[in-house]
C-alpha cells in the first residue's frame, strides 16, 4: 500500500469514530460531546423528520443552536441510534463525504415531551460532509433522508 492509501484509510477510520461519537452523544444526551463533532457553522438538515411545509426550523446553520434543540427535544426520550456500512469518500486532503445507512429508535418516557408520538422506529441514510480541522475531522453538513418510519402515536 502507498502512504496516500494508508493516510486515506486512517482518515476514513477517524470519520467512522466521529460519527460514532455523534450517535453516542445523542443517545446519552451529552451536549458537549454532540457540539464537539460539528464545525461552528455546520448545516444540519432534518426537514424530512417534520411535517411538510412546517419544518424550516429543522434546517440550521448553527451547531450551538442545533445542539441545544436536540438536547431539549430529547429530554425524557430514550434513543438508540445505529449506523451501518458507510460509504466514505476522501475528496481532498481536508474534505470528505459519506453516506450512512441508519436505524433509530425513540421511546418517549416523559409525557411532557413535545414529540407527538409514544415511540418511533426509523430507517434511512445520513448524507454527511466533513472537513479536517486542527482538532481533527468535523461534520460540516449533515442531512437525514428517511426511507420509512413506524410511529406509535400518543
Amino acid at each position: 500500500m502507498t502512504r496516500a492509501t494508508l493516510d486515506q484509510l486512517a482518515d476514513i477510520e477517524a470519520i467512522k469514530q466521529l460519527k460514532a461519537r455523534y450517535w453516542r452523544a445523542v443517545d446519552t444526551k451529552n451536549a458537549a460531546l454532540l457540539r464537539a463533532v460539528f464545525t461552528a457553522d455546520a448545516i444540519t438538515d432534518f426537514r424530512d423528520d417534520g411535517p411538510p411545509g412546517a419544518n424550516d426550523h429543522l434546517l440550521l446553520r448553527d451547531a450551538d443552536l442545533f445542539t441545544a434543540q436536540v438536547i431539549a427535544v430529547l429530554a425524557g426520550v430514550i434513543t438508540a441510534h445505529h449506523g451501518h456500512m458507510p460509504e466514505i469518500t476522501i475528496d481532498s486532503a481536508t474534505t470528505a463525504s459519506g453516506i450512512w445507512p441508519m436505524q433509530d429508535y425513540l421511546w418517549v418516557e416523559d409525557d411532557r415531551s413535545p414529540l407527538p408520538f409514544r415511540s418511533l422506529r426509523g430507517w434511512g441514510h445520513y448524507h454527511d460532509r466533513y472537513i479536517r480541522t486542527p482538532e481533527g475531522w468535523k461534520i460540516c453538513a449533515t442531512r437525514l433522508r428517511r426511507l420509512k418510519l413506524d410511529i406509535i402515536p400518543r
